[in-house]
């Protein structure tokens, strides 16, 4: 106690004599109460943060696999602190201010996040999100304590140094941290008991009574509070999502994550269930199970109405070669006992609607990938007028089965399907979709248009696997595992390669069933139909796209509006009276428009990715039986088919696109977006333009209000921050004062004699409060009331206006009259 005592009283003769050894001579007038650390304080900071980078950077190479370059980085990282800390303490004079060290701080958190981007497109490997947070955290830690001979970035440092030492020892079990953990502690213990002796005799000193800025505080928690139950009121956005997993251990929220460091496995590396598969999520080695799931054909009938129990006898002839008469019957006989046909005539009994209803509670399918997409489940060939029905592999006269075989990539084995159509140069860029089947019965597994690959997690036999001359995939089982990933990749098609090739369906037809209609009446009125609106057109594509074209706007999309149970052609009905219904006569109209034009067209079964459907938490989409969808394939030569979409509403997935072409969207969406929102949008324009252009006056403004009202602290604060107020009202008035004259000096300008009095008045106070503060509480409330009346008046006295120079004033002159 006799060694504090004696300190303080050295001090205080030394505040009364001037002399300040323990503040930089350099910077006391500007900031008298920054204070310069010592070298002892310093190096202890150091130490210890140096030690919290190190627990860091074990726990981000937890994996054991980068030990080699584990040590490279601490030596370095440490190298780099000592010497930049040499350079910052040799140089204080230079860098003592805030202004200058902010930058470089900004500087070092900025740097480790914007090196992520690249580390992960070119390098190939990445931080997870929280790693990443907590490295730049542990850079600024370091900068922190480069720059600490201020006691202020020490204290944040070694905060940043305690907080991020917890994150480290939380998520990691790497050898060599309880060691390290317990250095630190030491040094946390050491650096807090070195700042406290170095600096109490500036806390003992100090007299004034610090009063917390209860205001501001309650603000800090209050906004964030109000923003983030205002941003939970919109639903699933990307602020509540981002807040859901904002620390490592707050769960998962739907995301997948190539570099994360697991989270919650709700993806594609779970334990498989034996007891109960339901109660698990999506796995890759679940254990089969089989279910009495609904199947495509079971939707079908819920959601477009069952066929007709009775048809009426119809004589219908099709015109087949007497070779394939008898192989085609036997087929069609064959596909109603398995029930795979489907009629274009359904009953108008209504579904039961609570099917229906469980149907569009529980997603067939999930889907991650880009969409809209279409996903083939069926395929059919043969059309008699009222019914397709689908051909299977054993037709001797169908397409040849496509060659497939295993190949691994990247640790997955995926079975290879060839592509047709090569030689066509239609395809560009391709696609990746990960399924995940959820409530479909059935082994065919859904894919889209184009497929050339299928991979499952760990089934890596091509025959599990079969792939039909269609390009229909299935396993070889009954059903598919329910909730089993599965990725399916597809190449693009881009329509205006076809269109720009004379050669593509022009002179290709394929000989089968996929090019014949039945013979009547009604399908000579389709073939007169489809001549008019190709009419002047060549053959090929571009006949092709105006039937599809013409279709989109002839008819609407109505699922309760069905041809009648007699009606000998549906796809005359639909085209010349209705004029509207299912999406399935749009397809079978557009197969039979392009057959009577000597097409070959096929209808196809399947489902329709709605982007609607997107969840944006999960980032995936959900596929319900109402998304069942029918659309036809046109036969263009080479063994290709083309996606021919003849239902309004329904868009076909383009090729991905470049990075100009995302660019040129965005500018696109942005432009819809202000057009949309034109009138605020506007009216925000205008009021930020007038901000800007009045910014000086709305922050005079601003301050006068809170100087006013907000302003606390006692009489020589509130003196201080009216002597900042004036000095902007001085620069708002077109006269600013100088950053190296004093209030004072400058009030003696010609231009401000008007106001020199009040300008020197204030001068004066601000230099009293700033240089010779009253300590404690010597000055009497009646004797503090009075002075901040003056300081009010002194603000109403030195307006803007009464700043601004005066307006020279002119003598008159006497007239003189000539001669």
């Amino acid at each position: 106690m006799k060694q504090i005592r004696s300190r303080v009283l050295t001090s205080q003769r030394r505040r009364r004599t001037g002399d300040h050894p323990v503040r930089d001579a350099s910077i006391s007038a500007d900031s008298p109460r920054t204070i310069i650390t010592s070298l002892r304080l310093h190096a202890i900071c150091v130490i210890a943060t140096l030690i919290a980078a190190s627990i860091f950077t074990l726990t981000e190479h937890d994996d054991h696999r980068h030990t080699f370059w584990c040590a490279f980085e601490m030596i370095v990282q440490t190298l780099l602190v000592i010497v930049g800390t040499i350079f910052f303490r040799t140089r204080i004079h230079l860098l003592h201010d805030t202004s200058v060290v902010q930058p470089i701080l900004v500087m070092v958190v900025t740097l480790t996040l914007l090196c992520e981007p690249f580390q992960r497109f070119f390098l190939g490997h990445g931080h997870p999100f929280e790693v990443l947070v907590m490295h730049s955290q542990s850079n600024l830690m370091l900068a922190l304590a480069v720059c600490g001979f201020r006691i202020t970035f020490q204290r944040l440092a070694m905060l940043i140094a305690v907080f991020l030492t917890i994150f480290s020892c939380t998520i990691s079990n790497a050898s060599g941290l309880l060691p390290l953990t317990i250095l630190f502690a030491i040094g946390c213990l050491v650096w807090l008991v070195a700042s406290w002796w170095e600096t109490v005799d500036c806390r003992l000193l100090r007299t004034e009574k610090s009063r917390r800025p209860l205001v501001w505080l309650g603000a800090s928690v209050a906004v964030p509070l109000l923003l983030m139950l205002s941003a939970a009121g919109f639903g699933a956005n990307t602020v509540t999502t981002a807040l859901q997993g904002f620390m490592p251990s707050s769960g998962g929220t739907g995301q997948f994550d190539p570099f994360s460091r697991g989270g919650v496995k709700d993806g594609d590396a779970l334990v498989a269930g034996s007891q109960n598969v339901k109660s698990f999520a999506p796995l890759e080695d679940a254990p089969f199970m089989d279910s009495d799931k609904p199947s495509l054909y079971d939707m079908f009938n819920d959601l477009f109405d069952e066929p007709p129990k009775i048809i009426k006898d119809q004589q219908r002839a099709v015109a087949l070669p007497p070779e394939e008469l008898l192989h085609v019957h036997q087929k069609m006989a064959e596909a109603k006992q398995a029930g795979r046909e489907f009629s274009l005539l359904r009953s108008e009994k209504k579904a039961d609607r609570k099917r229906i209803q469980d149907l569009d509670t529980h997603a067939a399918f999930y889907v991650a990938g880009r969409v809209p997409a279409r996903f083939r489940m069926e395929v059919y060939q043969h059309f008699d007028g009222v019914t397709w029905y689908p051909l299977s592999d054993s037709d001797p006269n169908s397409e040849t089965s496509r060659c497939t075989k295993i190949r691994q990539i990247e640790d997955r084995h995926w079975l290879s399907i060839p592509l047709a159509g090569r030689g066509f140069e239609m395809h560009s860029g391709s696609d990746t979709h990960s399924l995940k089947v959820a409530n479909l019965q059935g082994n065919v597994i859904p894919t889209p248009p184009g497929t050339v690959g299928v991979s499952i997690d760990r089934v890596d036999r091509e025959d599990m696997y079969h792939v039909s001359s269609t390009g229909l995939v299935s396993l070889q089982r009954k059903t598919i595992p329910e909730m089993t990933p599965i990725a399916v990749a597809s190449e693009c098609v881009v329509r205006d390669r076809i269109a720009e090739n004379s050669l593509v369906a022009s002179l290709h037809r394929n000989a089968t069933v996929t090019s014949v209609l039945p013979e009547g009446l009604e399908t000579d009125r389709i073939r007169r139909l489809a001549e008019q609106w190709t009419h002047g057109l060549p053959r090929g594509w571009p006949q092709i796209a105006a039937i599809e074209a013409r279709l989109r706007e002839h008819a609407v999309v109505d699922r309760e509006t069905k041809p009648a149970d007699d009606c000998e052609s549906p796809v005359a009905e639909f085209l010349f009276e209705l004029q509207r219904g299912p999406e399935y006569l749009f397809a079978s109209s557009a197969a039979s428009l392009l057959r009577s034009l000597g097409y070959s067209t096929r209808l196809i079964s399947g489902f329709y990715a709605h982007p609607k459907n997107y969840d944006n938490r999960k980032q995936h989409t959900a596929v319900f039986a109402r998304d069942a969808h029918f659309w036809c394939e046109v036969f263009i030569g080479s063994d290709a088919w083309i996606t021919i979409e003849a239902t309004p509403g329904y868009e076909i997935l383009g090729p991905p696109p470049t990075f100009f072409e995302r660019l040129m969207q965005r500018a696109q969406q942005l432009f819809l977006a202000a057009v949309a929102n034109a009138v605020p949008l506007t009216a925000a324009v205008l009021l930020l333009s007038l901000m800007v252009a009045y910014r000086r006056t709305v922050r005079e403004r601003m301050l006068t209000w809170h100087w006013r009202w907000l302003a606390g602290g006692n009489v020589d604060q509130r003196t201080l921050r009216l002597a900042a107020l004036i000095d902007d009202r001085l620069h708002l008035a077109g006269q600013p004062r100088p950053a190296g004259t004093t209030l004072l000096r400058w009030s003696k300008r010609a231009d401000l004699s008007h106001v020199h009095k009040a300008l020197q008045q204030l001068a004066n106070r601000a230099d009293t409060a700033r240089y010779a503060p009253t300590i404690g509480d010597s000055a009497s409330n009646t004797h503090s009331e009075s002075q901040l009346r003056e300081l009010l008046l002194l603000e109403c006295q030195l307006s803007v206006r009464s700043l601004q120079r005066p307006e020279p004033t002119t003598s008159a002159q006497p007239t003189v009259a000539t001669t």
